[in-house]
């Protein structure tokens, strides 16, 4: 997968009309694995956390494998784009992150493989840990063509909502920076996802959407991904 949302830069605004100001969003920043080895990035997570945490931001950590080339995920979470926004305002001045950008910013610089900012449209009163309990997760990329955003923003909410008439766990997230559009799909485990994507690729329901939305040439598909979270872990 190509990282989420492709930017050069983390600190934006969501485009006017994209999205809700008071839904989930996330800050996402994805590195290559340090030597290979996800507990080296794991480690450098957890000098982070503290200080994000502090500051009211909810964390996930994400581990995504396409074709054996690892990429990890630090998501740092948000009730609503104000409390974003009180963070990001803070953070910058942080003794104790100013301390890590010193010291350990150039070997970060070197993994970072890109970041995104992302807000839920299809939940807008989903909090930061929507996602409790829920560990396995499909996630798809869409482009939105040019001026289809608004037309594409609604698909991406009808797929969600008839994902989740299927018994799929469903979100939807826009970064309207960009007119990028990710649809997720949580499960508590593989098993569970591969019952679940069997029953809803028969929908019929489903299937219509698919077709209509297709017809309509409003977005174009980017990328797929399997992720699994591998913090915190609040299944069974």
């Amino acid at each position: 997968m190509k990282i989420f949302v492709k930017l050069n830069i983390i600190l934006m605004t969501l485009a006017l009309g994209i999205a809700p100001a008071k839904a989930e969003v996330m800050e996402v920043w994805s590195h290559s694995l340090e030597n290979g080895d996800y507990s080296k990035n794991v480690k450098q997570y957890e000098r982070l956390r503290p200080v994000v945490e502090s500051l009211g931001a909810y964390v996930e950590y994400y581990m995504e494998d396409i074709d054996g080339a690892a990429i990890s995920h630090f998501v740092v979470k948000f009730d609503d784009m104000r409390s974003w926004g009180a963070y990001r305002d803070r953070l910058s001045m942080h003794p104790t992150f100013l301390k890590w950008n010193k010291r350990y910013r150039a070997k970060a610089n070197q993994l970072q493989l890109d970041t995104a900012l992302m807000s839920n449209i299809y939940e807008p009163s989903a909090k930061a840990d929507l996602y409790r309990g829920a560990d396995t997760f499909y996630i798809t990329q869409w482009k939105a063509m040019p001026g289809k955003a608004a037309a594409m923003r609604a698909a991406m909410i009808e797929g969600a909502k008839i994902a989740e008439n299927n018994g799929i766990f469903a979100q939807a997230y826009a970064n309207g920076y960009s007119d990028m559009f990710m649809a997720v799909w949580a499960f508590d485990s593989y098993t569970g996802a591969a019952t679940q994507l069997e029953y809803i690729e028969n929908s019929k329901e489903f299937q219509r959407f698919f077709k209509n939305t297709a017809d309509q040439k409003i977005g174009v598909f980017v990328d797929q991904s399997w992720m699994l979270k591998t913090q915190p872990y609040e299944g069974e």
